[in-house]
């Protein structure tokens, strides 16, 4: 067993070297692990300068390539931050140009006492390092306890089941390495998600609290609605990579667990397993057979296909805009490493993400897509991404709504937290008429998604099609209020006031959106939403607008339909909905929406709807 010693007290904070905290009148103070160890050196060498060379051999290994001035810089400036000192006028920490750093401040321990009792990590690789501190003026020793891997606390007393990933800090001094460092959060959040006792927060909304002035764990942690947090750094340079992972409790801010892990890029894969295992360990969760198992694999990765293979992830959430590089780099990943499995699953949703945005025509999007999906399911049969696009490649495609739904739950089975999986799946169900299982669903994804644009966007579009134009009006707004660039949201908003029949409303919302985006989509809705309200004259307008734009780019024979449907003329609305039958446009299924209201009457809806296997 382990003793902790007293902490170290300087004016009114004190330094707990055993749990890593920095505290102010008994309040934890926020400061991360290279702040903290600067600290601890500094105070090691009581008065003494320390060079700015020591600090770099202390707070980086011997073969880490980086900015180091600028890393320095940034840990101590945060260091002054936390004690509220001043460069120019200090009370701790003093700059000697051209030379390094002094501790000015009387430093004495806390009342003894009886030493606390830590029980010993049963990580074998744990390394207690035991140093003496000089304290004071005198030559006091007490001895410091410095953990170059784990540091540990007693278990939680109350059960974590929600956790939320906050974006990992890139330490690499490269902006251009801010891909890199997503990447590994994302990563590390889809390692964390296998566990599927465990509630983990989609990515987009952890993202919104990357840089920047960061609010406070626990406010944080109230707008998630999570038990606790993982919050980290990561450097990346020459074929290595170092990150530091620490557990915080969300409700007191207590430091639960924190590891620093070093490794080739070849091994990434194999890290990024072991810190959801030490996670798992730490809240006391039971891995049942296949989490241990997936979260045990060992699969070495050839580094230039997986940097490849992150920045297509990084391109594939830009949205619309990003997709066309996004293919190109999943693509080059796999040229890289054919047998990279995620590569493929990444491709087949970017491909899946072309046909919907209808980039380009389902014929040729789709089929890939399913070449892609089934790829990565040979080679990972446990990925969930790729059995949820070869779900939507069922659904939008095939046409094969119950099949698409066991592809969803297979998907479910494997990760309970993959956000898209819970999205498409809500849209799968309306699509079987199932509405109050789709708005389930979607509150389930807003469970994993809270504070996001893009979840509450679905949900507007899920009680939509629902026709609780209402509510999904407010869940509109909602997601324009947290991003008024969501240019989604303004569709569903738009087509909600329609529904209400508050056309200048719907006009004016769909105008917007087409001021945003250029595309068919948006101006084949305001046709729709012109011809309902009467004004003819403008439908036709976009019509001719659109027959125009045919000739230059790719325009879904839907969007033709849609408007003509807006205008009630059932003969067109047909004759471009049997093109887009035959093209298995993709989204041919909003022949069951609202849209389509004036033509339901006519017997060639009741065809259409089940030859594209739409419930009527």
């Amino acid at each position: 067993m382990d003793v902790r010693t007293p902490p170290i007290r300087f004016g009114v904070f004190e330094v707990d070297l055993a749990s890593g905290e920095l505290r102010k009148q008994g309040v934890r103070i926020r400061l991360q692990e290279q702040p903290f160890q600067a600290l601890v050196a500094l105070i090691e060498r009581l008065r003494e300068v320390l060079t700015r060379e020591d600090l770099q051999k202390r707070l980086w290994p011997a073969d880490t390539n980086v900015d180091f001035d600028r890393g320095l810089n940034k840990a101590i400036n945060r260091l002054r931050e936390a004690l509220g000192d001043d460069a120019d006028n200090p009370r701790f920490i003093e700059t000697l140009p051209q030379r390094g750093y002094r501790f000015l401040a009387e430093v004495e321990t806390a009342p003894a006492g009886i030493p606390v009792a830590l029980p010993a990590p049963s990580h074998t690789r744990t390394v207690l390092l035991r140093r003496g501190l000089l304290v004071g003026a005198g030559v006091v020793g007490v001895a410091g306890l410095f953990l170059a891997g784990r540091r540990f606390l007693p278990s939680p007393s109350r059960r974590i089941e929600s956790i939320a990933v906050l974006p990992l800090e890139n330490l690499s001094g490269d902006p251009a390495q801010e891909y890199f460092a997503d990447g590994m959060t994302d990563e590390l959040i889809g390692e964390i998600a296998r566990i599927a006792s465990l509630r983990v927060i989609s990515r987009t909304s952890i993202m919104q609290y990357k840089g920047g002035a960061r609010k406070s764990l626990p406010a944080i942690a109230r707008e998630l609605n999570v038990d606790a947090i993982v919050e980290g750094t990561v450097a990346h340079s020459g074929g290595r990579v170092r990150i530091t992972a620490q557990l915080i409790r969300a409700d007191d801010d207590r430091h639960l667990w924190s590891e620093e892990y070093e490794r080739d890029l070849t091994d990434i894969l194999a890290l990024q397993c072991e810190v959801a295992r030490a996670i798992a360990s730490q809240i006391q969760i039971k891995l049942t057979p296949q989490e241990q198992t997936g979260l045990a694999r060992i699969r070495p990765v050839n580094p230039d296909s997986y940097e490849a293979f992150l920045k297509g992830n990084y391109f594939l959430h830009q949205g619309m805009r990003g997709i066309g590089r996004s293919i190109e780099f999943f693509r080059r990943a796999i040229e890289l490493n054919s047998s990279h499995a995620e590569a493929h699953a990444g491709l087949a949703q970017a491909l899946c993400y072309a046909g919907i945005f209808g980039l380009r025509p389902s014929g040729e999007t789709y089929p890939e897509a399913r070449v892609a999906a089934l790829r990565a399911l040979e080679l990972d049969e446990s990925s969930a991404a790729a059995h949820n696009v070869l779900a939507d490649v069922k659904k939008g495609y095939d046409w094969d709504l119950a099949g698409a739904e066991a592809e969803y739950e297979r998907a479910l089975q494997l990760n309970p937290s993959h956000l898209l999986t819970r999205s498409w799946y809500a849209e799968c169900l309306t699509r079987m008429g199932r509405f109050d299982q789709a708005i389930a669903e979607s509150g389930r994804a807003l469970a994993l998604d809270p504070v996001s644009a893009f979840t509450l966007t679905n949900r507007g579009m899920i009680l939509f099609r629902a026709r609780r134009y209402d509510e999904a009006i407010r869940a509109s707004q909602q997601a324009l209020d947290l991003d008024p660039s969501r240019v989604n949201a303004l569709w569903w908003l738009g087509l909600s006031y329609a529904g209400k029949r508050d056309f200048p409303n719907s006009i004016a919302c769909l105008r917007k959106a087409v001021s945003m985006d250029d595309g068919p989509v948006f101006r084949a809705l305001l046709g729709h939403v012109y011809g309902r309200s009467g004004e003819r004259a403008e439908a036709l307008g976009i019509l001719k607008e659109l027959a125009t734009m045919s000739r230059q780019r790719y325009v879904s024979p839907v969007d033709f339909a849609v408007v003509y449907a807006g205008l009630g003329d059932a003969d067109l609305t047909f004759e471009w909905m049997e093109k887009a039958y035959r093209a298995r446009a993709t989204r041919v299924h909003e022949l069951g929406s609202v849209y389509f209201d004036s033509v339901r009457s006519d017997p060639r809806y009741a065809d259409l709807m089940r030859r594209v296997g739409l419930p009527l």
